[in-house]
């Protein structure tokens, strides 16, 4: 089912797109895209919160 030779090229090419991703996520182009959106936990202000979440949360207080 494949054989030896298929099984090193799907080795090969699952590495090469690990090494791709951990690649981009290094990349310093892209170090202030994910520190803004790891600060923004940290940010005060509303979430953007559906009507019904809204709704369950305003009966829970009373």
């Amino acid at each position: 089912m494949g054989g030896p030779g298929f099984q090193a090229l799907y080795t090969l090419l699952v590495f090469g797109v690990i090494i791709i991703v951990i690649g981009w996520a290094y990349w310093p182009k892209n170090k202030d895209k994910f520190e803004r959106k790891g600060e923004s936990i940290f940010e005060d202000g509303e979430i953007d919160r559906s009507p019904e979440r809204k709704k369950q949360e305003s009966s829970k207080d009373e």
